[in-house]
C-alpha cells in the first residue's frame, strides 16, 4: 500500500487541474465535519445531486484525489477527505499496518474500525449539510483508500449505492461488520487493478470479484499491464462507468 504520485502524474496527462470550489451559497457552516476534507460543489445542487467521497492512499492526504472530479459530470458534488492518522509531513493514513509477506499485512483493527466510522459520519454529515441524494452516494479510493471504501460500502449499503476500488482489496478483518448479502444485491462496484501490481497482487482483485458477484452485487472489473498506480485508461473506464450509474 505505499503510496506513489500517480495522480500527479495523470494530470499531466490530462493536462487539466482543478481548484476545489467551496461556494459562499452552498458551503455549510458550523459544521464539525467528522473529517478534514475538499469538495468540488457543482453550479446547482438539487435533491437528486448524486455524491462521490474520495478516499486517499497510504502516506497522501485530501490533495490527491479531487482532481478526479475534471473527468466527472459536473452536476457531481465531489468530495475529497483526509485520512484521520498523521504520518508527518502532511500524509496521512486509515490504519497502521505490518508486512508480514508478499501482498500480506497486519492492520491495526482498531484505527481501521475508527476510520470506517468516521466516514460514515462523515457521509451523514455531506448529505444533510450540503443537501444532495442520499441514494445516490458513491464512495472510493486507492490502495487503503480503495480498502476502506469497501469496508464502508459493505458494512452499510443503506448510505452507499456505489464503491470504486483503485488497486485495493476487500479486507478480511471486515468479515464480521459486512451486511446480509439481501442488503447488497443494490450495490455497484468498479474494480481496476494493475496485473504487475507488487503491492496489492492481482490475483486478490480477482478474488474480490468472485466474492462480490456471489453476494450478487454488480460488477465491472478492468484489468490493466501496469503497476500500483491509476493510468489514463484507467480514469477514463472510471468516468464512463461513472456515467452510466448516476441518475439525475
Amino acid at each position: 500500500m505505499k503510496k506513489y504520485n500517480f495522480l500527479f502524474l495523470v494530470l499531466l496527462i490530462l493536462g487539466s487541474c482543478i481548484s476545489p470550489n467551496q461556494d459562499a451559497k452552498t458551503a455549510p457552516s458550523k459544521v464539525d465535519f467528522a473529517l478534514v476534507h475538499k469538495v468540488n460543489v457543482p453550479q446547482k445542487i438539487t435533491a437528486q445531486t448524486p455524491m462521490l467521497l474520495l478516499l486517499h492512499g497510504l502516506r497522501s492526504n485530501e490533495d490527491d484525489l479531487i482532481s478526479l472530479a475534471n473527468v466527472l459530470d459536473k452536476r457531481l458534488l465531489v468530495v475529497s477527505a483526509r485520512a484521520p492518522f498523521d504520518e508527518g509531513g502532511d500524509k496521512y493514513k486509515w490504519y497502521d499496518y505490518q508486512r508480514i509477506g508478499q501482498g500480506k499485512a497486519k492492520i491495526d483493527k482498531v484505527q481501521a474500525e475508527q476510520s470506517r466510522k468516521l466516514v460514515i459520519k462523515l457521509i451523514d454529515q455531506l448529505v444533510a449539510a450540503y443537501g444532495v441524494d442520499s441514494k445516490q452516494v458513491f464512495v472510493g479510493g486507492f490502495s487503503q483508500g480503495a480498502m476502506m471504501s469497501y469496508s464502508v460500502g459493505l458494512s452499510v449499503p443503506e448510505k452507499v449505492k456505489g464503491i470504486i476500488a483503485f488497486s485495493g482489496k476487500i479486507p478480511d478483518e471486515i468479515e464480521t461488520v459486512i451486511a446480509d448479502k439481501s442488503e447488497l444485491s443494490d450495490l455497484s462496484v468498479f474494480i481496476s487493478h494493475g496485473k504487475q501490481d507488487p503491492i496489492l497482487p492481482f490475483k486478490d482483485a480477482l478474488s474480490d470479484q468472485q466474492f462480490l458477484e456471489n453476494m450478487n452485487i454488480k460488477t465491472s472489473f478492468h484489468e490493466y499491464d501496469s503497476k500500483h498506480s491509476l493510468s489514463r485508461q484507467n480514469i477514463a473506464d472510471f468516468a464512463r462507468w461513472m456515467d452510466n450509474v448516476l441518475t439525475f
